[in-house]
This record gives C-alpha cells, sequence and structure tokens, in this order.
C-alpha cells in the first residue's frame, strides 16, 4: 500500500515526517509512506500558499498509484482550497482512502459530499 501524506493546512516539520517514518516502518514495514515535500513549506502559518496545497493536494489525490491520502495536520486552511481542489479531482482520487482530523473535517465532508466513500475523520 502506498499513502500519500499531504497538508493541506497547518505545516508539519521533517522531524516529525521523520518519527512517523520510523514508526510506520516498524509497525508496517510493507506500507510505502510518502510525505509530499509541501508539508515542509511555510507560509504565514500554513504549509505553503493556498496554490501550493492545493497543487499539493491534487498531485496525490489524482495520482493512480497512490492508495490513501493522509493529512497531515489539522487547520482551517483546508477549507480556503476544498471546493476548488475537489472539483478538479479525477477518477483516480475516487478510489482513495481518505484520512485527516480536526478542521480537515470540512475538506473529508466536501469529499463524501461528492461521492467519495472511503473518507475518515479520526484523531
Amino acid at each position: 500500500m502506498r499513502i500519500a501524506v499531504v497538508a493541506p493546512s497547518s505545516r508539519f516539520s521533517e522531524e516529525a515526517a521523520d518519527r512517523v517514518r520510523a514508526i510506520a516502518a516498524r509497525a508496517h514495514p510493507d506500507v510505502d509512506l510518502y510525505f509530499h515535500p509541501q508539508c515542509f513549506l511555510n507560509h504565514n502559518h500554513f504549509a505553503g500558499t493556498d496554490d501550493a496545497r492545493a497543487d499539493a493536494l491534487l498531485e496525490v489525490a489524482n495520482d493512480a498509484t497512490i492508495d490513501a491520502v493522509w493529512f497531515a495536520r489539522g487547520g482551517y486552511g483546508s477549507c480556503r482550497i476544498a471546493e476548488a481542489a475537489i472539483g478538479r479531482m479525477g477518477n483516480a482520487a475516487r478510489n482513495k482512502v481518505w484520512l485527516g482530523y480536526s478542521d480537515s473535517g470540512f475538506l473529508l465532508a466536501g469529499l463524501y459530499r461528492a461521492g467519495f466513500s472511503n473518507v475518515a475523520h479520526g484523531p
């Protein structure tokens, strides 16, 4: 399974990503965990500009080689890009499992409303 991590809201640190990779490698060595470089961008308190966050989200959403998309953090930044990004997602995005929490629930709700059936809001 290939899981992509993006940050549609708040920035995620490279140190935290390294810790997550280590935990995942021990617990699930068969999983390919990919952190999109956008996770580590910094624009005010977001993980990059609205365009950078939306572009990264769309890149992993429309990549047929990725099985699941996780949101690195919550935050209201996902609300700023959700509608436009969901409208540009193709069939590959519909086949993925989506996981987020906190304010990314807004983005998950938008996916669900658009007919995406594999969405989960968790801690």
